[in-house]
C-alpha cells in the first residue's frame, strides 16, 4: 500500500473507555505512517468524547449498536452511511466481528482487522488475534498495524490527551459550588467495572478520613454508583459535594484529573484518562493483571497482591476475595500515596 495515496483511514474502536485511550499509540502511528491521510474514529456513544480527545483524531463518528445502529439492519444502515464518505483504509481494533463487516459493506477498498471470528471473510489485511505473550494493552493494540509492516518495538506507546478549553470552562463554573480547588487535591475512585474490582466501602472510607484531614480528596464515579460513593463518605465524615457521581462530563473529568496531586484507582476508565493527562497514579488490582492494565508512569505505583487465581477477570467463583483486592489494606494505599 502506498502511503502517500491513502487520504481517509477509518478507523473502528466500539469498545469501552480505556480500549479507546490505550489505543492513542495506534492513532498516533497510523498519523505518522500516512503522514496526507486524515483520521476518523468511529466508536460507541460513550466513548464518543474520549476519541474527541485523542491528539490525532480529525473526526469522530458514532457508532450507536444498543440504539439505532442495533442488529443486521443496524449494521447495513451504519455502512450506508459511511460509503459516500470515501474512506481508503479502515482499520477495525477490536476482535469482534461486526467492525470489519460494516467496513465491508460501506465498500471501503483496504480493510484491516484481526482474525477473530471469522472477520478474516470481510478483510482485505489479517492481523492475528493471538497475543505474543504478556504486555501492556498499548501494546497489544498496535498488533493491528503488523500487515502494514510497523514493529510495535520502535512505536511511541505513551498516551496523550487534548483536554478541550471548554472542558476546563464549565469545569470552573462547577468548582464554587463544590468547593473544588484549582490544584492539589486527591481523588478516589474505589468502584470498577465489576464487584471484584472495588475497593471495600471500609477500605475506601479509611483512605478518605485519613487525607481529607490533611488536603481536599473527592469521590468520583458513575451516577448509577452514587449510593455507594455517599456511603464511603458518610462513613468517613466527607461533605456531599466531595461526591462527584456523575456530576462531570468525560472532558470535564479529565480537567479535573489534570489538576489532581494523585489518583487513587482501581482498574477502571479514569486511570486510562489519568495517564493521558499527567495525572500521577496509584493503582490497585485484584482480578486483573496490572501488566496489562495498569499505570506506567515513573511516578505511579501499583499495589498488586497476586493469588494463583489471578488474573480471574470477574469470572468464575470468587473464594480468594480477602487476599485478593481486599489484600491490599489502607494502609497500604495511604504509604503508596505519601511516597
Amino acid at each position: 500500500m502506498d502511503a502517500e495515496t491513502v487520504k481517509k483511514i477509518l478507523v473502528i474502536d466500539l469498545a469501552f473507555i480505556g480500549d479507546v485511550i490505550l489505543a492513542t499509540p495506534t492513532m498516533r502511528a497510523l498519523k505518522a505512517h500516512f503522514p496526507n491521510a486524515s483520521l476518523t474514529m468511529l466508536t460507541i456513544p460513550l466513548t464518543a468524547e474520549i476519541a474527541a480527545m485523542n491528539p490525532y483524531v480529525d473526526e469522530v463518528l458514532v457508532y450507536d449498536k444498543r440504539g439505532r445502529d442495533k442488529g443486521f439492519f443496524g449494521i447495513w444502515r451504519a455502512a450506508r452511511r459511511l460509503a459516500p464518505m470515501g474512506f481508503d483504509l479502515a482499520v477495525s481494533m477490536n476482535f469482534a466481528l461486526r467492525g470489519a463487516v460494516v467496513a465491508r459493506l460501506a465498500g471501503i477498498p483496504q480493510r484491516l482487522g484481526y482474525d477473530a471470528q471469522h472477520a478474516g471473510w470481510f478483510l482485505t489485511m489479517v492481523a492475528s488475534h493471538r497475543r505474543d505473550g504478556i504486555k501492556h494493552e498499548t501494546l497489544n493494540h498496535l498488533e493491528i498495524l503488523r500487515p502494514l509492516g510497523f514493529d510495535e518495538n520502535n512505536i511511541d506507546a505513551s498516551l496523550s490527551m487534548q483536554v478541550p478549553e471548554s472542558a476546563r470552562e464549565s469545569l470552573a463554573e462547577k468548582s464554587g459550588p463544590r468547593h473544588i480547588p484549582q490544584d492539589g487535591y486527591l481523588v478516589l475512585c474505589p468502584i470498577g467495572s465489576y464487584v471484584r474490582k472495588n475497593l471495600s466501602l471500609a477500605t475506601a472510607a479509611h483512605i478518605v478520613r485519613h487525607f481529607s484531614q490533611r488536603k481536599p480528596i473527592f469521590l468520583i464515579g458513575s451516577a448509577a454508583e452514587a449510593k455507594q460513593l455517599e456511603e464511603i463518605a458518610r462513613l468517613a465524615g466527607l461533605p456531599p459535594n466531595n461526591v462527584l457521581a456523575g456530576a462531570l462530563t468525560l472532558p470535564e473529568l479529565a480537567a479535573f484529573l489534570e489538576n489532581a496531586s494523585c489518583l487513587i484507582t482501581v482498574d477502571t476508565g479514569p486511570l486510562h484518562i489519568a495517564q493521558a493527562v499527567g495525572c500521577r497514579t496509584v493503582a490497585v488490582f485484584g482480578p486483573t493483571d496490572p501488566v496489562v492494565w495498569g499505570p506506567r508512569g515513573e511516578k505511579d505505583a501499583v499495589l498488586y497482591h497476586k493469588t494463583d487465581c489471578s488474573p480471574c477477570w470477574g469470572k468464575g467463583k470468587c473464594e480468594k476475595r480477602m487476599v485478593c483486592i481486599e489484600g491490599t489494606t489502607a494502609r497500604e494505599i495511604i504509604q503508596a500515596v505519601e511516597r
